[in-house]
């Protein structure tokens, strides 16, 4: 069994899912866990901030794998208003940060533009 995590950012609050698939197969990704944070990312000058988004992001999915009885994570989706425009700072600081943190490999970083037309088309074998 993988754990996935998905996480949304955007101007309603920050969500987050865990997901397992079994057997390895990515198109079974079952939920296991919800949260979310309902204040939004801040951004600033240089656009949105890393270590705000890491600030609420870590402890919700510490308390996520805890319940799930796991600590690994095979990949984590992080889609974000503003990515492409105000994201520089998540491209730049988020995957080295979520190696340390969570131990993640995997780690796609995406527009919500890019996420919301994935979600309308939905999973394609």
């Amino acid at each position: 069994m993988s754990w996935v995590l998905g996480v949304d950012s955007g101007g309603s609050g920050l969500r987050i899912a865990l997901g397992s698939t079994a057997g390895g197969q990515p198109a079974g990704v079952r939920t296991i866990g919800t949260t979310a944070a309902a204040e939004p990312v801040r951004t600033g000058p240089t656009g949105i901030d890393p270590g705000h988004l890491l600030a609420q992001l870590l402890p919700a999915v510490e308390a996520l794998l805890s319940r799930a009885g796991t600590d690994t994570l095979s990949a984590v989706a992080i889609g974000a208003a503003g990515m492409a425009t105000l994201g520089g700072g998540l491209r730049a600081e988020l995957p080295t940060a979520l190696e340390r943190s969570l131990g993640v490999r995997r780690l796609a970083l995406a527009a919500d533009a890019v996420t919301a037309y994935a979600g309308a088309l939905g999973q394609r074998a």
